[in-house]
């Protein structure tokens, strides 16, 4: 775990969930923990569609996380100073993000098509590759020069205000308090919502919000004057980036951001 530390407390604990998260990948085989060297073609087809469904979902809850997971650290890098070394580091450390992003995306893509044992192997092997990898080029460094450059910023504390104001506007459940020792299930579901949340796009976020005040589909498509059809569609999108199926499920997602 030593690989994943950078001296900030919620980066390193989310860099845990992410090795958790990551470990699931190679474990969620029940036949390969007794058999390394057996294949998926010596298994039934029902348990190959189990196998794939189960890889399916850790697949988006692993995407989720790490879309909330960047969405921290870019608002973390928002807080160093504009010099040129912190915006060169600031660039490129977005751009990995968008790389690790690009790539998962297209393994997960292949879950439907690929042996799920060899669709789970590559995963791991990328994101694996990738967080150990990262943490030293980018986040420890981010770290440092936050360290270094602003010693008075109080990362933690500030971070979640600037997550108030611009990940979350408008909100009316906003965390008052950092807990010194945040529980890790929660941190986990918690930065999971946020990426989803992350993904949506802005006209989805507007719909988001109305759906979350309880209005009906006609009441949406009067306060943002589009058509009821464009407020379906952006309502299906939201469930389906939010993975609920019901506004009660939606609202109980949001919660957790208490």
């Amino acid at each position: 775990m030593g690989i994943t530390r950078t001296g900030n407390a919620e980066i390193d604990q989310q860099h845990e969930i992410l090795d958790s998260m990551v470990a699931q990948l190679a474990g969620f085989c029940v036949e390969g923990k007794r058999d390394s060297e057996l294949t998926c073609q010596k298994c039934s087809l029902e348990r190959l569609r189990s196998c794939t469904a189960t890889l399916d979902s850790i697949s988006d809850q692993l995407g989720a996380f790490l879309i909330g997971h960047a969405t921290y650290e870019e608002r973390m890098m928002e807080l160093l100073p504009q010099t040129p070394t912190c915006q060169a580091h600031v660039k490129a450390h977005k751009a990995a993000h968008a790389g690790v992003a690009r790539q998962l995306k297209k393994l997960a893509m292949k879950i439907a098509t690929q042996p799920p044992r060899q669709a789970s192997n590559d995963m791991w092997q990328v994101i694996g590759d990738w967080l150990g990898d990262h943490t030293a080029l980018f986040d420890s460094r981010m770290v440092r020069l936050g360290k270094s450059a602003a010693p008075e910023i109080d990362f933690d504390g500030e971070l979640v205000n600037m997550l108030d104001q611009h990940v979350f506007p408008n909100r009316p459940m906003r965390r008052k308090t950092v807990p010194a020792a945040p529980d890790p299930t929660l941190n986990k579901k918690r930065i999971e919502v946020r990426g989803r949340f992350e993904s949506l796009s802005p006209a989805q976020r507007e719909v988001f919000w109305h759906v979350l005040g309880g209005k009906k589909n006609s009441e949406i498509a009067t306060t943002l004057g589009v058509s009821i059809n464009t407020v379906k569609t952006h309502r299906a999108a939201v469930f389906q980036k939010m993975d609920v199926t019901s506004v009660v499920e939606l609202v109980k997602m949001t919660g957790v951001l208490r």
